[in-house]
C-alpha cells in the first residue's frame, strides 16, 4: 500500500515539506530525536513521491537530512582520503575517529562495492539505482549515524521503543483488519475464512518480517528493566503490549516462517543465558525426542519431502513446495551466472528462462537469505554478508568475555531470528528491513565500544 506514486500535489508537496522541516528543526535541536524518529517512523517508505521525476520517499528525506545535519554538526571530513585512512586505522587514534570496529570496515565495503557494481549488471538501471540507494547507501549512512550518537543501553532501549510505537500502529491495525477483513487489498485474504492481516504493508509476510527482530529485541528491554530492578509502570506496558501485539499480528499474517523465528530467537536467548541453559536443553531434548518417535511427525516430514522433491508444483501447492521449486531454478540460474548472479532487481528477469510452473508467478527475490543476497550482489555480495556475520557474533563473543550483559545475547538472538525467518523470506531487501538489520548491526557495535572503552579506562 503507497500513498503517493506521482508528484506530489501542492497540498501533498506541502504537507512533506513542513514534516521535513519540522524534522530538520528537531535533528538540529537534538541530533538523537533524529534517529528516535527514523526508528519510530521506518515504514514510512510507504509515502513515495518524485521531485523532478526522482523517485523518493519520506523516509529517505529523513535520513538525508539527518546525515546532512551530522556531518555539519560533528564537522566530518568529506575527505575520501581521511576516509580510508580511518578504515585502515586500528589503534586509539582510529577508535575516536571511526566508531566502526575495524573487523567490520572492510567487509562493509566490499558489500557496497559488491552493490555498486551489482547496479551496472542489472538488466535494469534505473531500478537497480533506486534499490541500490535504498537498501545500501541510506541505511549504511544512518548506521554511521546510529554508533557515532547511540552510546548507552538506556539510548538504545529508547531506539528500541520507537521501533515498538511502529508495531503498536501495525497491531491496532491488525486487530480492526481481524475483525472486519476491512482493507484487505486480496479479497482471499480478505474472506473471513482465510483472512490474512496485511495492515498497511499491503502484504501478509512484510509484517512479519519488520516484527519478528523487534519483539525480540522489546523482550531484551522487558527483560533488562528486570535485572536492574527499575520498573517503570508505563514502559512495563508499553513493553507487554509490544510483544503481545506482534505476536498476535505475526499469527494472523498466517507467517509460519515468522513465528518459527520468534520461537527460535527465544530458544536461542535461553542457551545463551547460563542460569537457564541447562534445563532448556534438556527440554528441547525430551520434545525432539518425541517428535522423532511420533508417528505423525514421520508421517508429515515424509510427506514433505516428497512434496518438494516434486519440480512440477500443483495448483495447491504449499508455500514450502514453492520455495523449494524457486531455490532449484534460482541455483540453476547461478550455475550459469555465478560471478556476477543477476545484478540488483535483475531476479525476475534471469530466472524467468529456468521457470518451470508458468501458473506460479516469478517472485522478486528467491526468498532464502543467502540467495538473495548472491543474485543481487554477485559472490563479492554473498562473501561479504556472510563475513558480516560473522565479525557481528564474534564481536558478540567478545564483548559477552569482556562485560557479562543481557543486551549482547538479546541481540544475538534478534539477528538468529532473522536469520531463521530467512530460510524462506527476504529479512533485508525492502527499505525499513535494510534500516532494522543495520540497527541490530549498530546496537552490537555501540557494545562493543562501550566495553571496549570501559576496559582502556581499567
Amino acid at each position: 500500500m503507497t500513498y503517493y506514486l506521482h508528484a506530489p500535489s501542492a497540498v501533498e508537496g506541502l504537507l512533506i515539506t513542513c514534516y521535513l522541516l519540522l524534522f530538520a528543526y528537531l535533528s538540529l535541536k537534538n541530533l538523537k530525536w533524529g534517529i528516535y524518529l527514523i526508528g519510530a517512523l521506518l515504514p514510512t517508505y510507504l509515502i513515495r513521491f518524485t521531485i523532478l521525476g526522482i523517485p523518493a520517499t519520506l523516509l529517505e528525506g529523513m535520513i538525508v537530512i539527518l546525515f546532512i545535519i551530522w556531518l555539519v554538526k560533528e564537522k566530518v571530513s568529506l575527505n575520501p582520503l581521511v576516509w580510508i585512512e580511518n578504515i585502515k586505522e586500528q589503534g586509539a587514534k582510529s577508535k575516536e575517529q571511526n566508531a566502526i570496529p575495524h573487523t567490520l570496515r572492510l567487509p562493509i565495503v566490499l558489500l557496497l562495492a559488491a552493490s555498486t557494481i551489482s547496479v551496472f549488471v542489472s538488466p535494469d538501471l534505473r531500478a537497480a539505482l533506486g534499490i541500490w540507494k535504498a537498501y545500501f547507501i541510506e541505511p549504511l549512512m544512518f548506521l554511521l549515524i546510529f554508533v557515532y550518537n547511540v552510546k548507552t543501553t538506556d539510548e538504545i532501549k529508547k531506539v528500541i521503543r520507537c521501533l515498538g510505537l511502529t508495531v503498536l500502529a501495525i497491531g491496532v491495525f491488525a486487530i480492526i483488519q481481524k475483525l472486519t477483513g476491512a482493507l484487505i487489498p486480496n479479497p482471499f485474504w480478505a474472506a473471513e475464512a482465510t483472512r490474512r492481516v496485511t495492515t498497511f504493508f499491503g502484504y501478509p509476510n512484510a509484517n512479519a518480517l519488520f516484527l519478528v527482530p523487534i519483539i525480540l529485541l522489546t523482550v531484551g528491554n522487558l527483560i533488562s528493566d528486570f535485572l536492574i530492578k527499575v520498573f517503570s509502570f508505563k514502559f512495563l506496558v508499553l513493553s507487554f503490549l509490544i510483544i503481545v501485539l506482534g505476536t498476535l499480528t505475526i499469527i494472523w499474517t498466517q507467517s509460519a516462517g515468522g513465528l518459527i523465528a520468534v520461537i527460535a530467537g527465544i530458544i536461542a536467548l535461553a542457551l545463551m543465558y547460563k542460569k537457564i541453559r541447562l534445563p532448556v536443553l534438556l527440554l528441547i531434548l525430551i520434545l525432539t525426542t518425541m517428535a522423532v518417535f511420533s508417528p505423525m511427525v514421520k508421517s508429515e516430514i515424509s510427506k514433505t519431502l516428497v512434496q518438494i522433491s516434486s519440480t512440477h508444483l500443483p495448483l495447491n501447492a504449499s508455500d514450502f513446495q514453492i520455495r523449494a521449486q524457486q531455490w532449484r531454478e534460482t541455483l540453476a540460474m547461478l550455475a550459469d551466472t555465478p560471478i556476477f548472479g543477476a545484478g540488483l532487481a535483475g531476479y525476475q528477469t534471469l530466472v524467468a528462462p529456468y521457470h518451470q510452473n508458468p501458473h506460479v508467478e516469478i517472485y522478486l527475490y528467491p526468498h532464502n537469505f543467502f540467495l538473495n543476497f548472491w543474485t543481487e550482489t554477485g559472490l563479492l555480495g554473498l562473501i561479504s554478508i556472510i563475513w558480516i556475520l560473522i565479525v557481528f557474533f564474534a564481536l558478540i563473543y567478545k564483548a559477552q568475555k569482556k562485560q557479562p550483559t543481557i543486551w549482547t545475547l538479546i541481540t544475538a538472538s534478534a539477528m538468529m531470528a532473522l536469520l531463521v525467518q530467512g530460510k524462506v523470506d527476504v529479512p533485508y531487501f525492502k527499505n525499513d528491513l535494510a534500516i532494522l538489520f543495520w540497527i541490530i548491526v549498530g546496537i552490537v557495535i555501540v557494545l562493543y565500544n562501550a566495553n571496549s572503552s570501559r576496559m582502556a579506562r581499567e
